[in-house]
């Protein structure tokens, strides 16, 4: 029997270190430029690969759900982290403070994937392109990203 489960928060973050190893330019330019939401888009992509599916409106009650937390705590700690080197300090204390941001936006990040697979609704065994569904809903222009997608698919199916 197949599992129409979503992964435990163990799964999907080392599946999510593995695979922003290597679409990390991607990841950072599609949420500097349109939104997205890193997480959300490593969670569509691992059940991508396991033949997973929501609907529609289950993926922008998830984007929902995880907007406030993340315009709240991720998205602050991330401006500061990036902030960091304007600060009146020397470079070595500049450096202290943007890894101990760092930490703590990587906690943040953690706590994201938890929050976005306790709200997980069940899901459908249906091979469904969640990526672009996603694209969608943040009104991006699919096919100026043919390639991009193209990219990140390539490093998915790397992940088998």
């Amino acid at each position: 029997m197949v599992n129409t489960q979503a992964p435990s928060a163990e799964q999907l973050w080392q599946f999510s270190l593995a695979l922003y190893a290597k679409v990390q330019p991607l990841c950072l330019q599609w949420q500097d430029n349109f939104g997205l939401n890193v997480n959300l888009l490593l969670l569509l992509c691992y059940l991508e690969q396991h033949q997973l599916s929501l609907s529609s409106s289950q993926l922008q009650q998830l984007a929902a759900t995880l907007d406030s937390f993340s315009r709240d705590f991720t998205k602050p700690l991330r401006q500061l982290r990036r902030n960091s080197s304007q600060a009146p300090l020397t470079p070595a204390r500049q450096q202290q403070l943007k890894q101990a941001l760092l930490k703590a936006e990587l906690v943040a990040e953690q706590l994201e994937q938890q929050l976005l697979l306790a709200h997980c609704p069940p899901l459908s065994l249906t091979a469904k392109p969640l990526i672009e569904l996603y694209l969608v809903v943040l009104n991006v222009d699919i096919p100026t990203l043919s390639g991009q997608l193209f990219d990140l698919r390539q490093a998915l199916q790397q992940q088998r």
